[in-house]
């Protein structure tokens, strides 16, 4: 049974509620960092700004997941602020509290975003390649900035540049399945943007691995080897569901609806690698989307 500690924040989002149980499985000891007492979880008290850890006080890993869902609501500039905000104040915040802990975590894993690349074509994009000049990638920068700090304290720092996450459970195919469960789905846009992606198994088993694998550091793209077309992603998700594939969503509607969200999140193509978990020998369980949607969907 392991003995390590991993204190979580953000643990009631998408990948942290199926990385919690799947680390718990492992025999670690994980704490929830709250937003308020609660039980006798270790919480973040803000109105006096000051951790209260109990038992957390020293962990071997801290892993930062906190921010708001990027895909709610419009991009309006308070909008904006709030989600910069809710990534890079938690993060400094958590930051400077470990680096005067003694000792300093071992390891600390950060969430970020393959949206730091921006809107690539069908560019080919490893952890080497430079940021992007779009919204999304400026926030993804300024993230993983904003937990650089930690390294001076002798703390190994992974930051995780998450593709579109695959789960039945949350997340963007969530929203995708009412829709294309009625029979209204379809491409969106011209279906040729590039859509990097990653199975939610392979996601916390990739995380588990970064947690053994000494060798990993920096940037780690968290996608499949195969990304696909938007195109092929609404085919194949409507061919799983036994529906039509027959109602695309223009381009000129995604701007009306959505505006520069839209533009960002679901017109932008991103052909990313994972060049650092295949160097390291990860194995993913699910390297083909087919694959992944029959064990989310079943059938």
């Amino acid at each position: 049974m392991s003995t390590k500690k991993i204190l979580i924040a953000g643990s009631s989002g998408l990948i942290g509620s199926a990385l919690v149980p799947f680390l718990q499985a492992q025999g670690i000891n994980v704490g929830r960092l709250m937003r308020h007492a609660q039980n006798k979880h270790p919480y973040w008290d803000r109105e006096s700004d000051t951790f209260c850890l109990n038992e957390f006080n020293h962990p071997d890993i801290v892993i930062n997941l906190a921010g708001e869902n990027i895909a709610n609501g419009r991009w309006s500039e308070k909008r904006k602020q709030q989600l910069l905000d809710s990534r890079i104040i938690t993060t400094e915040k958590l930051v400077k509290h470990f680096m005067i802990s003694s000792p300093a975590p071992k390891l600390w894993i950060n969430a970020s975003a393959i949206g730091f690349y921006g809107n690539r074509g069908e560019q080919e994009l490893d952890e080497e390649s430079p940021v992007g000049g779009d919204f999304v990638s400026q926030l993804a920068q300024q993230w993983e900035e904003s937990s650089n700090a930690i390294k001076r304290v002798g703390t190994r720092l992974i930051n995780l540049r998450t593709g579109l996450v695959i789960s039945k459970d949350g997340g963007a195919l969530a929203k995708m399945l009412p829709v294309f469960k009625f029979g209204l789905g379809g491409k969106i846009g011209n279906g040729q943007q590039i859509m990097s992606w990653i199975d939610i198994h392979d996601m916390v088993r990739a995380i588990s691995f970064t947690i053994d694998n000494e060798s990993l550091n920096g940037p780690v793209n968290f996608v499949s080897p195969n990304p696909i077309s938007n195109s092929i992603f609404s085919h194949l998700l409507a061919k799983q569901l036994k529906r039509p594939n027959c109602f695309p969503l223009p381009s000129f509607m995604v701007r009306l609806l959505f505006a520069e969200m839209g533009k960002e999140l679901l017109l932008s193509s991103t052909n990313v690698v994972p060049k650092k978990l295949i160097e390291a020998g990860f194995k993913f369980k699910y390297e083909k989307l087919e694959e992944s949607l029959k064990a989310q969907l079943g059938g």
